[in-house]
């Protein structure tokens, strides 16, 4: 519960919505108790009187008490709803900027498919706990207690039966909610497993089809949903038990006050009253209105029942977000960060290790090297030798695990992460772009870009051509992952999208690789052009893409340095680059020595 209550301060800024709700509530719960009573007066008081008007009267009062009550009722599930929906809107936007927040390690702790569940699937329950808050939580137990006050004022020797049924039904709900709780977190977990199933084959039906691997996903995807089912039903089943018992406690009771009043009336310690033959009768009345109030109570118990199983399922997505939000980011600014400072684009790694996690091996080991302002730069190893890992370090996406990475003599520790990464441009192996305009995907990289500067970053990374094509031109809707686009037409809004930023430091992660060998050529002499007010690190699994850059960093299998040099001079020092080399030439390499 303490998990539930702390997101209970996202529904305090809809106070008036609440209060208006609790008060049509509070309304609702009377009309509810005032008709039985207005029916014991008709029965009791004017049918056996033949008290005609009064009759007339108490019923026309009874219709204006429940047309109240609906009208309390309406306004009770309006104003919850509202408040429910504003919430969970509230919260979900929070919980989206956390994740936002979230550093690489962060995410990789959670994993992508839990924090999608915990941003849909886990949102949705506590938005159904904040209506319920209003509508039940709350009602349940005025019910109880208005109910029993009324009871007992009613008739304290009918209110026996509620020694019996009370205990046995509270009993019954807490065995309920010791079993559901375990079953319901267990639920939530294997809901990840099935977003993350969906989540690998959404994202790679090209592989999935050319592999011919269908039927293996669906396999793999019908063990989650089978494992899921077995979950969910185990959990459910909870609710299958709790409904007929509490019917039967109900239903027992209602029993039991009929056996209870023959008892009392045998005793002659029932209420009597005389009817207009002058014999005496019992307060038939008085036994409806007392049997109302039972069911009245006993509804409250039911919806507590019902109350408590849910607020366990809410308990446990309660947790999950919470986690998130508890989850501390190691990536954060100093509080004497460097801010509003304009690198120059010198870099520096010192003795720089690396690795994944405290227990994980080093995918860099002890790197040194230097790179002037402005110098293009080529990076190349064989696959898992760290590439990628080093350049993520520069931006700050990862921190070194030991050593220190500096820019202009200033580690990048220092530097406000916005300020950092708002003068660096990466562009991924993976091209990424957004569902929306081609301008709105090339605007990421500058917020206040004009033409100009939309249509010269597009010229620098072979874009234009393709661009120019369209009748919108930059306005040209681009659908979800880009599918409308080739992977070469994708790489290059990518570079576009680096190149309108005109960052001091230039990183491309293998990103030339999708495209033709003429728009490559191209984009390199822009990166040359561009050269002079920026440093360019170029990773790539081809020489002849870097062996005209000032110099090059090798990285051996063990994430070691094994050279960083011009292209002529690793040939003869560096025996990673020269079987690199000797590879590419025997299979049909282009460059020169």
């Amino acid at each position: 519960m303490g998990n539930l209550n702390r997101l209970l301060k996202y529904t305090g800024k809809y106070y008036q919505n609440i209060i208006v709700s609790l008060t049509a509530m509070l309304v609702q719960v009377w009309a509810g108790f005032k008709i039985p009573l207005l029916m014991k007066d008709i029965i009791d008081e004017a049918i056996p009187n033949k008290d005609y008007d009064d009759l007339l009267r108490t019923t026309i009062l009874m219709v204006a008490v429940a047309l109240f009550g609906l009208g309390a009722g309406l306004l009770n599930n309006y104003n919850s709803q509202k408040v429910s929906q504003f919430a969970s809107a509230d919260l979900r936007l929070d919980l989206f900027k956390k994740i936002q927040s979230l550093s690489f390690t962060n995410i990789d702790k959670f994993k992508t498919s839990r924090l999608i569940t915990s941003s849909t699937n886990d949102i949705v329950r506590i938005q159904q706990f904040y209506q319920m808050l209003l509508r039940i939580i709350v009602r349940a137990p005025l019910m109880i207690g208005f109910g029993l006050f009324m009871a007992i004022s009613l008739n304290k020797d009918l209110s026996n039966i509620f020694y019996v049924s009370m205990p046995i039904l509270v009993i019954a709900i807490i065995i309920i909610m010791i079993i559901a709780f375990p079953k319901f977190t267990k639920v939530q977990k294997t809901v990840d497993e099935l977003n993350k199933t969906v989540l690998e084959t959404a994202n790679a039906p090209r592989v999935i089809k050319s592999f011919v691997s269908i039927k293996h996903e669906n396999d793999k995807f019908e063990a989650a949903n089978e494992l899921f089912r077995k979950t969910n039903t185990a959990a459910e089943k909870v609710m299958t038990f709790a409904d007929p018992i509490i019917m039967f406690i109900f239903n027992a009771s209602l029993a039991g006050l009929i056996y209870l009043s023959a008892y009392y009336l045998d005793l002659g310690t029932f209420p009597l009253m005389t009817n207009d033959s002058g014999d005496l009768i019992p307060k038939v009345g008085e036994i409806i209105a007392f049997s109302n109030f039972s069911m009245q109570i006993l509804f409250g118990l039911m919806m507590f029942a019902m109350m408590m199983i849910f607020i366990s399922r809410a308990s446990v997505s309660a947790k999950r977000i919470m986690e998130i939000f508890n989850e501390e980011v190691d990536l954060t600014n100093k509080d004497n960060a460097l801010k509003d400072i304009t690198i120059t684009g010198n870099i520096e790694f010192r003795n720089v290790s690396f690795n994944y996690g405290e227990e994980g091996l080093n995918v860099l080991e002890k790197i040194n090297f230097k790179i002037k302002s402005g110098e293009t730069i080529g990076i190349i190893g064989s696959t898992g030798s760290g590439k990628t890992s080093l350049i993520n370090l520069i931006p700050r996406l990862y921190d070194v695990s030991d050593g220190s990475v500096s820019l202009d003599g200033e580690d990048v520790r220092n530097f406000d992460l916005e300020t950092l990464r708002s003068q660096i441009s990466v562009v991924t192996q993976t091209a990424t772009v957004f569902s929306g305009s081609i301008g709105t995907n090339i605007a990421q990289g500058k917020k206040d870009a004009d033409m100009a500067d939309y249509k010269e970053a597009a010229k620098n990374a072979s874009a234009l051509g393709f661009i120019e094509d369209y009748d919108d031109f930059f306005n040209h809707q681009i659908q979800q992952k880009g599918s409308n686009l080739s992977g070469g037409e994708k790489q290059r809004l990518s570079l576009s999208r680096a190149f309108i930023r005109k960052p001091k430091i230039l990183i491309l992660d293998d990103s030339t690789s999708a495209v033709d060998a003429k728009s490559e050529e191209s984009i390199l002499k822009a990166i040359n052009k561009l050269s002079k007010n920026m440093t360019t690190l170029v990773i790539s699994q081809k020489i002849s893409t870097i062996k005209d850059m000032d110099k090059i960093i090798v990285l051996d299998t063990l994430g070691r340095l094994d050279g960083f040099n011009s292209h002529e001079e690793l040939l003869k020092t560096s025996k990673v680059y020269a079987e690199i080399a000797l590879s590419q030439v025997g299979n049909g390499g282009d460059f020169d020595e």
